[in-house]
């Protein structure tokens, strides 16, 4: 082979010192002159790539199987595909690692193809890497070679016992996620089923699914369910003429135990009967559903081992370069492990609360474009075909992510093979709505809505602004609900503390993610400094704050920086680049432990538009929409 027609691919930590057309780095921002790195162009080309990925995930679910689409095989309900419940299809760069590798891939294909390498030598152990990067030169008929002192290995972002349980057959990783569901949950359940508490049917009431806890504790001590998801519009639900149900979508969090949340259901359910209920999702799920839910699993079991020829098509139009070995996991786990059994339970789970509970004439969830929501949206089309359906935007919409995003082709679909669409996608900011025109979601389906969960922002336009102090400072680091994620940001703060990066600070105060506690890895780096970790929400801790630490995953950074709090944003963890200031000017990402420093001893504030939300305290856009279906239901 010779290295001067050849692509030289350096993995992390490794040096070449010979000739090469091109050098490009795998992981490395920082390089050599003449030298390329793939993540720098990834973030370059990403929003392009983006297009290309959508559009491959599309085809990918036309694939024909027996003469049938992919999704039409996948068919368990009469309106619903398992496809859109895959890890390939919910496109999740958080929860699928292996989004941001073919990404990498795409950049590399491209460098190589326009500089006419005519050969690669990969210098590096990642055996899924070196399978793709081999077979794809073979498919070129071009010379491949490895270079590395080691054998090659997988990579995996996961640790100790998590990262052994996925050594072990998929079949057994369904069971046990069963049983620990079980153990979690279920067995504090007393019944399970429909609920006798449900008012019923000819009753006007409406249904509103939520993620639980991050709740006021100190109102539900008294009954009161109170989410910071939704704020002020539970006043705004107390004034409207109907009963009020609650589902709520228990997430693993230190404020709450399931157990606890039991017990909580229970008082806030004796508080207004008559007014409100509260449930659990897992409430609905009798004896009978769990088996269908079984019945259901190995039949895409089944399903998934007549889907070997699909592999074939995990590369882009026109390319010979196959992924599937990247994406090898997701894929196997969305047909036979836990991702299978756990999208299975929750689709049988909210064909249930379709069948049993009321949402006359609206329901209404927070929405992300998860797979659970695509269940609960088909559920209800097909159980309530009358009741409108509410997607509310809760967060921040992320050039980046790709979850909110699909390819334009998917809403001219029907049957089985459409995507299930709310009625309305309520938005919390004018800025999303261009965004999501882009992608072509329907025009007519998009509402403005107030940001319920940022309304403490209402006339705080900078209002935390104020002189950096010299010494004595306070750092808030506010974590996200990556486990890598997480840990890197720590680590780098660790490591930056011992080259002084604290020296200009006498507090460091952790404000966790509310799914993701942060002390088992804090005891496991063992910070030098002086630190606590907060358990009040956010809007409660920036007047402390002189300076912010964000994830680089958080939403906390966009109301820092609303505030007027300086603020340090940690890069992306081997991931697409999902901050929602990704693309101000004015933004570095810090990488490393020297750019921390820098950043901590020097902070900078970031601007944004005044009206990065819709704020109205009287909620207006909210009323008019919810309003209007129940007056003409009234008249009906």
């Amino acid at each position: 082979m010779q290295e001067n027609s050849s692509m030289i691919l350096l993995d992390e930590d490794v040096q070449w010192d010979g000739d090469g057309k091109v050098i490009a780095h795998w992981t490395q921002l920082d390089f050599s002159p003449g030298q390329e790195s793939i993540p720098q162009k990834v973030e370059e080309q990403a929003l392009s790539i983006k297009k290309e990925y959508l559009a491959w995930v599309y085809d990918l679910g036309k694939y024909k199987v027996e003469g049938q689409t992919l999704i039409s095989f996948l068919k368990i309900f009469d309106n619903f595909s398992f496809w859109w419940l895959t890890r390939i299809a919910a496109k999740s760069p958080l929860r699928s690692s292996c989004i941001y590798p073919v990404f990498k891939l795409r950049v590399l294909e491209k460098l190589y193809v326009e500089n006419g390498c005519q050969g690669l030598i990969y210098c590096g152990h990642e055996k899924d890497l070196n399978e793709v990067l081999k077979k794809w030169c073979e498919e070129l008929g071009h010379p491949y070679r490895r270079f590395s002192g080691k054998s090659c290995a997988s990579k995996s972002q996961l640790d100790g016992i998590r990262g052994w349980f996925l050594k072990f057959p998929y079949l057994i990783q369904a069971m046990a996620y069963l049983i620990r569901k079980w153990f979690a949950q279920f067995r504090y359940l007393k019944q399970r089923g429909t609920s006798k508490a449900i008012h019923p049917q000819e009753d006007d009431q409406v249904t509103l699914v939520t993620y639980f806890p991050n709740i006021d504790l100190e109102k539900a001590e008294s009954g009161r369910f109170w989410s910071h998801y939704w704020g002020n519009l539970h006043e705004l639900l107390d004034d409207l003429p109907c009963r009020v149900n609650w589902v709520w979508l228990y997430s693993n969090s230190a404020q709450l135990s399931y157990r606890d949340s039991v017990s909580l259901r229970d008082r806030c359910n004796s508080t207004s009967p008559d007014k409100y209920q509260h449930f659990l999702a897992e409430e609905f799920l009798s004896n009978e559903a769990f088996f269908k839910s079984l019945k259901l699993y190995l039949k895409i079991f089944s399903k998934g081992l007549l889907l070997g020829e699909v592999r074939k098509a995990f590369c882009f139009p026109g390319s010979k370069l196959n992924f599937f070995p990247m994406m090898k996991y997701d894929w196997k786990s969305s047909f036979f492990g836990k991702d299978a059994i756990e999208g299975v339970l929750s689709a049988v789970i909210f064909d249930s609360i379709a069948k049993n509970l009321p949402a006359t004439p609206w329901g209404v969830f927070n929405w992300e474009n998860q797979p659970w929501e695509l269940s609960l949206v088909a559920a209800w089309k097909r159980h309530q075909s009358h009741t409108k359906i509410y997607a509310y935007q809760h967060s921040i919409i992320l050039s980046q992510d790709l979850r909110p995003f699909l390819d334009s082709r998917v809403y001219e679909q029907g049957g089985v093979e459409a995507f299930p669409l709310p009625d309305k996608l309520a938005l919390n900011s004018p800025l999303w709505e261009p965004l999501m025109k882009e992608f072509n979601f329907p025009e007519e389906k998009i509402t403005p809505v107030e940001a319920l969960r940022y309304s403490y922002l209402r006339g705080s336009y900078e209002k935390e602004k104020k002189d950096i102090k010299s010494s004595g400072r306070v750092l808030l680091v506010v974590t996200g609900f990556d486990r890598f994620e997480t840990q890197k940001q720590l680590s780098l703060l660790i490591k930056a503390d011992k080259i002084d990066g604290l020296k200009k600070y006498e507090k460091v105060t952790f404000k966790p993610h509310p799914d993701f506690p942060v002390d088992e890895i804090l005891t496991a780096l063992k910070p030098n400094f002086n630190f606590t970790v907060a358990s009040q929400p956010l809007k409660e801790l920036w007047s402390i704050a002189d300076v912010a630490y964000c994830a680089n995953s958080t939403s906390g950074s966009i109301e820092a920086a609303y505030l007027g709090i300086p603020l340090i944003i940690v890069g992306p963890a081997n991931n697409l680049n999902l901050n929602p200031l990704c693309g101000f000017s004015s933004i570095q990402f810090v990488t490393d432990p020297n750019g921390l420093c820098e950043e901590l001893n020097d902070p900078h504030r970031i601007n944004i538009p005044k009206h990065y939300f819709n704020l109205d305290e009287n909620l207006i856009l909210w009323k008019n929409l919810l309003r209007a279906e129940l007056g003409k239901a009234n008249k009906n």
